[in-house]
């Protein structure tokens, strides 16, 4: 698939926390913030020809593959915010995307770095980022993370969750589980940022296999010192392991 690109290298979208973005504390949940970026992200793919439309008609889509997220300051209820992205070089089977979540006053609130997955709606597998031709449209030397999002270290279980049932809601567009839905389910079964005044100030997730509704998954959970706490989100039926979670408190 040879593809001519033109800019826009950026994308600039403007977002208001409203109520149903916030948690108990009136301030943005990190499954909304997950959310502003799955849409900015996509707002800037279809400006560049390789959005959910244009890919579907060439049976494709982007699977987010691994995230890294750092908050400085968790924005308020009613405030504005300015969510900037840009792609970056892309390697062989992964597309790079940074981003900028900033206040109305121009103050960094998050930085992200995130890993995408080009999918073929039929075989269900990756393909090569090189179909779209040596002009895929990417930024370089600008780096809201200098490193690429890791891949995570396996967990070693200190306590298991029981087994729960994946229900429709959970499923997205493209007919599988929503990335955000796994943190969700990850956050809701970890026993931190409860207490102590801590709250999460890194998150890391790496996305391994796709899961539908009427499946069920476990969630194994690590924790380990100076506030970082480590999950494991398995299918129940064949035990295949779904996504990794790590969350750093401060």
């Amino acid at each position: 698939m040879m593809r001519k690109f033109e800019p826009p290298f950026f994308r600039e979208d403007k977002y208001k926390v409203h109520s149903y973005h916030t948690d108990s504390s009136r301030r943005l949940s990190l499954v909304a913030m997950l959310h502003f970026l799955q849409e900015t992200a996509g707002n800037h793919a279809a400006a560049n020809g390789l959005g959910f439309d244009s890919l579907g008609a060439s049976k494709l889509f982007w699977a987010l593959s691994r995230l890294t997220l750092k908050i400085t300051v968790y924005p308020k209820w009613s405030d504005e915010l300015l969510l900037r992205t840009w792609s970056k070089a892309p390697g062989a089977l992964m597309a790079h995307r940074d981003f900028e979540l900033l206040s109305a006053q121009g103050e960094t609130v998050a930085v992200a770095s995130t890993a995408w997955l080009l999918v073929d709606v039929a075989s269900r597998r990756p393909q090569r980022i090189e179909r779209f031709g040596s002009s895929f449209p990417h930024v370089l030397d600008r780096h809201a993370i200098p490193e690429l999002p890791a891949k995570l270290p396996a967990v070693a279980a200190c306590t298991a969750t029981e087994a729960k049932e994946i229900v429709a809601s959970d499923v997205d567009m493209n007919g599988h589980v929503n990335n955000a839905c796994y943190v969700r389910w990850a956050l809701d079964g970890m026993p931190l940022h409860r207490q102590g005044g801590k709250e999460i100030k890194m998150l890391e997730v790496n996305f391994l296999h796709e899961s539908h509704a009427g499946e069920r998954y476990a969630i194994a959970t690590q924790l380990a010192d100076e506030g970082v706490t480590s999950c494991s989100i398995v299918r129940c039926e064949d035990g295949r392991e779904l996504a990794r979670v790590r969350v750093a408190e401060g």
